[in-house]
């Protein structure tokens, strides 16, 4: 469900696990921490093909082995799994420009939805510290996919995801400006440089903005 309204229009959404999800997250958090064999995720998604936070797992194993292949399928089943738990006006919502995502927002008490180990948008009560963030697995899979796009060398799809990404949450909590720059150059579209330094001044602060915004005129 929605969390509330903001300025502008904005809409403030999250995620939430359910109780099935929160338990293989401890359980993913054990093995990660008690052994270095990457046979153990591969077990736990032929169980639970829906487990996010292990297909990320997973996602990084591949990319660090070389089988890049493996990587995108990997990262393509999970943002998969984050779609499928998207409220009914998340998608519309972030299309215009009006969704927003936390990427703080704790998760909150899960929710009691036996057989299920995918999000659930909802109404979160909660901000206790001990509690792991509910959408930042979004952001990751998000992040990485907009960088895959573009090792790809589809600089447009790129430069789309990514626009996506930081529209969710300007503080841009995974940096994404710090790329953004060189991609709208090489999607063709210069002029959202400036588009961007109107709406996040910070953004002609950071390193090399300069002269892209130079290259841009």
């Amino acid at each position: 469900s929605v969390l509330g309204g903001g300025e502008g229009g904005q809409v403030l959404y999250t995620y939430q696990p359910t109780a099935r999800h929160a338990a293989l997250r401890r359980e993913l958090e054990m093995l990660v921490q008690h052994t270095a064999d990457p046979q153990a995720l591969f077990d736990l998604v032929r169980h639970e093909p829906g487990h996010v936070e292990a297909l990320l797992q997973l996602h990084a194993v591949a990319r660090q082995t070389g089988q890049r292949e493996r990587a995108v399928e990997h990262l393509e089943r999970a943002l998969y799994s984050l779609e499928l738990g998207f409220h009914p006006t998340f998608a519309q919502a972030w299309l215009r420009g009006e969704a927003r995502l936390d990427y703080d927002q704790p998760a909150n008490q899960p929710l009691s939805s036996p057989g299920t180990c995918r999000g659930q948008v909802t109404c979160p009560r909660t901000r206790a510290r001990h509690v792991p963030q509910a959408n930042r697995p979004f952001f990751t899979a998000l992040h990485l996919h907009a960088a895959g796009l573009s090792q790809r060398g589809c600089p447009a799809a790129a430069l789309a995801a990514a626009t996506l990404l930081l529209s969710l949450d300007r503080s841009d909590p995974t940096s994404v400006l710090l790329w953004l720059d060189s991609l709208a150059l090489r999607a063709g579209r210069p002029h959202l440089l400036a588009e961007l330094e109107r709406d996040l001044p910070v953004a002609a602060s950071l390193p090399g903005w300069a002269f892209s915004a130079a290259l841009a005129r």
